[in-house]
């Protein structure tokens, strides 16, 4: 996206706002996440670089991909969590059934 002139905030505010299919994340163990880009992301971000260009807003380029494009593969990113929640050691006492009514 970098060769597009494209900055990190606006690439996932284009995926927050379904212009660009998310990317897919893989980690190779030892330099951190990464993002892997398909072609139509690419062809996405290149039109909405040459429409906003042209002086289209966002609102409108969302629809003009929509319309070209269709919206099935446009899902927004999760917010990133700030610590994912513990795992289960699998030492957990047994259930002890349904807690008793009230009464």
């Amino acid at each position: 996206m970098a060769a597009l002139g494209i900055t990190r905030r606006s690439v996932y505010q284009y995926v927050q706002r379904r212009l660009l299919p998310a990317p897919v994340l893989y980690s190779n163990g030892k330099t951190g996440v990464r993002a892997r880009w398909s072609v139509v992301a690419l062809d996405h971000a290149e039109f909405i670089v040459e429409q906003r260009e042209i002086g289209y807003t966002l609102g409108e380029i969302a629809a003009m991909i929509a319309a070209r494009w269709g919206t099935h593969d446009k899902v927004p990113l999760a917010p990133p969590a700030s610590k994912p929640p513990p795992a289960s050691s699998g030492n957990s006492p047994p259930s002890q059934g349904p807690p008793a009514e009230p009464g």
